[in-house]
């Protein structure tokens, strides 16, 4: 059993689509309901949502589909709305007010030692937390869960967009983050032993805190020891978001099954997986993958017909194979959020006009990007 949870960080807006500061401190303190919780983050545009542990993918979407829910009725008491996308596309960093000073001293301390790095990071990515039985081969499972996280962040990719100008990258969001020390792709470690030695080492010499832990694309947590995979930028998508989870969660389990009768394959270097990551970074899902075990290299629909090929026998029943096998397909066909904001953008012709277009994607569940059959 893989148990499941989410983090989102959620843009505030004002009605004209605008990142705007929200007030938590007259009524928010870690606002909770049963299927999660709300929380801050360092800028004060953000609601950070997390959902309770969930046992299967359909019940995490509809706790994520409850916490926008309730972010949407935060906003909106301070008469604000919400926007869902990995970076916001025409806002800039240094009109975004802080969560800092003495009322707030993990993020005051986090601004004192970063810097314009925490003031201009203004990026906005959900985190999958996957749970493990007591015993499971935790490290050894990351090692290679790495392999696949260039393709889920491809499958996410919605922050094409940056202070207004097209970056040409169908995810701006890491060219943000990887500025941060102790960011990006993480090396691969013999054990969760080693693993912990070094957070330990990092600590002691006072380049993290006591309850601080590496930020990396993936990272054994160092409090719920999940396996967090942070590389995804958020998707309005509630179903794009469990074709995601569904795929890590698969992959997961044929690892630990692989791992478990002997029969895993090489662990890629950093500097493999991160080649893999430029491209789903630069291209989304119209990249060429490289296999690093063959040294080949092969388009997006058969790179990822192989993977659905592996992991697809992990589903429950086929009914519920033949759901995601469906969605991967539209996905593929979709291609990316950035994609379809880049049509929007260039057929709605003014910003203001899209960032309502991006606001009503995040106004209830359904996703009907409009542009999608153009893309097609």
């Amino acid at each position: 059993m893989i148990t499941l949870g989410m983090e989102e960080e959620i843009q505030i807006i004002d009605d004209r689509g605008e990142l705007v500061a929200h007030d938590f401190s007259a009524d928010f303190v870690e606002a909770t309901i049963p299927e999660g919780l709300m929380d801050k983050e360092i800028h004060r545009c953000v609601i950070e949502t997390k959902t309770r542990v969930c046992q299967t993918v359909p019940e995490l979407l509809s706790c994520v589909r409850l916490m926008r829910g309730q972010a949407r009725r935060q906003a909106a008491s301070q008469g604000q709305r919400i926007l869902i996308a990995g970076v916001h596309p025409t806002s800039t960093w240094q009109q975004q007010p802080l969560h800092e000073g003495a009322d707030f001293p993990h993020y005051a301390s986090l601004i004192d030692e970063y810097r314009d790095v925490s003031r201009s990071a203004l990026s906005f990515g959900m985190h999958l937390h996957l749970g493990f039985e007591l015993g499971a081969p935790r490290m050894a499972i990351m090692n290679r869960l790495r392999h696949v996280l260039p393709e889920v962040l491809a499958l996410s990719a919605s922050s094409p967009f940056f202070e207004g100008r097209d970056t040409g990258l169908q995810s701006w969001r890491h060219s943000l983050l990887d500025r941060y020390p102790r960011m990006g792709t993480s090396d691969a470690w013999e054990s969760e032993q080693h693993y912990q030695a070094h957070v330990d080492r990092l600590r002691a010499v006072g380049c993290l805190g006591e309850d601080q832990g590496l930020w990396q694309d993936i990272r054994l947590h160092h409090r719920y020891g999940t396996l967090e995979i942070r590389i995804m930028d958020t998707h309005p998508d509630p179903v794009r978001i469990g074709l995601i989870a569904t795929l890590l969660k698969w992959e997961a389990e044929t690892l630990q099954l692989e791992i478990r009768a002997g029969r895993q394959g090489p662990v890629w270097s950093r500097a493999c997986i991160d080649e893999n990551k430029w491209r789903a970074r630069r291209h989304g899902l119209r990249a060429q993958w490289i296999d690093w075990n063959r040294d080949t290299v092969s388009d997006t629909p058969k790179h990822f017909e192989r993977w659905w090929s592996r992991v697809a026998p992990r589903a429950k029943d086929p009914a519920e194979r033949s759901y995601w096998e469906r969605h991967l397909a539209d996905a593929l066909i979709q291609r990316t959020f950035a994609d379809v904001l880049r049509q929007q953008a260039l057929r709605l012709g003014d910003w203001k006009t899209t960032l309502q277009w991006m606001a009503s994607l995040a106004c209830d569940d359904a996703y009907v990007p409009q542009a999608a059959e153009a893309l097609a």
